[in-house]
């Protein structure tokens, strides 16, 4: 196999550790294997460590940023409303509620900073009908 970057031919197999860092945050995968350009360095993980690395990759970013479905949930719990009622109240989509808890779409900044508002301040939720 040539180098995806450079076109070398010489790909060499090789185990390493691998480090990821997010957010002030890291964390080193360990025994990754893949083969590595011995001209330019860049490498392709097998499948096994390319799907590890995905995987820790993505719990990396949500450790950092949080699970913005699960507090979504929470939330709409907390309120004692179902997806379809919080939908309403909000004036969006009746599924958008449902894609967020799943982590299927982020929601928007300002939803979620909304959100936190009425979690911290209930009657908020009140107010939001009358506007």
């Amino acid at each position: 196999m040539n180098c995806p970057a450079c076109g070398h031919p010489d790909m060499v197999k090789k185990v390493l550790d691998e480090t990821l860092s997010y957010g002030g945050q890291s964390l080193t995968l360990h025994a990754m294997h893949g083969e590595f350009c011995s001209s330019c360095g860049e490498g392709i993980w097998d499948e096994e460590s390319y799907w590890r690395y995905t995987e820790a990759q993505a719990g990396l970013v949500r450790s950092v940023k949080g699970d913005v479905g699960a507090d979504i949930r929470r939330i709409r719990k907390k309120l004692n409303l179902t997806q379809a009622e919080l939908s309403k109240v909000f004036g969006i989509g009746k599924v958008a509620f449902s894609r967020y808890e799943r982590g299927e779409t982020r929601p928007r900044a300002p939803l979620v900073k909304l959100l936190k508002l009425v979690d911290r301040h209930p009657v908020l939720l009140k107010e939001m009908d009358n506007v």
